[in-house]
């Protein structure tokens, strides 16, 4: 009886671990496309940071180092990524309005679970321009060539976990500060021109911030037009 029921449970280890294996997804593959589409399918997805509005999951080896409202950077392997999460588009339920770009070294628009998005990656001699959005929010990132399958695989995680709070996203969009129907002026459907990194230049216009004594980047954006005009 007992070497029945040994029998019996490494049956049922083996059955486990066969249906499991077919289901595991390799997100090792050279194949940059498929891999963010492996990522971008799957159901169970968790989060570990919080943000205005949103949580999201950070991947092993990326760091949050500046948090400003919807804007943070993130590092990994020495890259920046500029993550900016568009509360008023999910708001107001905006469609994907990007087209594939058959000049770019990879461009891809995707829908999975409802959720709307797309890649662009554009060969800018040493580095690779990314471009990718996912449910109403973006990443951007000037990367090394060799850390270019990593980061895409860091991107698709962070985008494809990131679950919006509806009611703190109502109270923001009724708040003054956060008004930014009329004052955001980024457009998360669009991709840059090569030669354009306007999301990019945030960094170099507005330098350094301190916290709570900060404003926003929108906010610092508006502030600068005001005295130049």
């Amino acid at each position: 009886m007992n070497k029945r029921k040994v029998l019996l449970f490494l049956l049922v280890v083996i059955t486990v671990f066969c249906s499991t294996a077919c289901k595991i997804v390799n997100i090792s593959s050279s194949d940059y496309i498929k891999n963010i589409e492996a990522i971008l399918s799957r159901k169970s997805k968790y989060t570990n940071k919080g943000a205005i509005g949103f949580q999201y999951f950070l991947p092993n080896g990326v760091s949050v180092f500046e948090v400003n409202d919807f804007n943070q950077k993130l590092l990994s392997n020495g890259d920046i990524y500029y993550l900016y999460a568009d509360v008023v588009s999910y708001y107001h339920v905006v469609k994907n309005s990007y087209e594939e770009n058959n000049n770019a070294y990879l461009s891809k628009k995707f829908e999975y679970n409802n959720k709307e998005g797309y890649v662009e990656v554009n060969d800018i001699g040493k580095y690779y321009y990314v471009e990718m959005m996912f449910n109403y929010a973006k990443i951007e990132s000037k990367v090394k060539k060799a850390n270019l399958k990593d980061a895409l695989n860091n991107m698709a995680y962070i985008l494809s976990s990131i679950k919006y709070n509806d009611d703190i996203v109502e109270q923001l969009l009724g708040d003054e500060k956060y008004n930014l129907s009329e004052s955001e002026k980024y457009n998360i459907f669009e991709t840059k021109e090569v030669t354009s990194d306007n999301f990019l230049k945030y960094d170099d216009e507005y330098g350094q911030y301190d916290g709570d004594d900060a404003a926003d980047l929108i906010e610092k954006k508006e502030i600068k037009q005001d005295k130049d005009n």
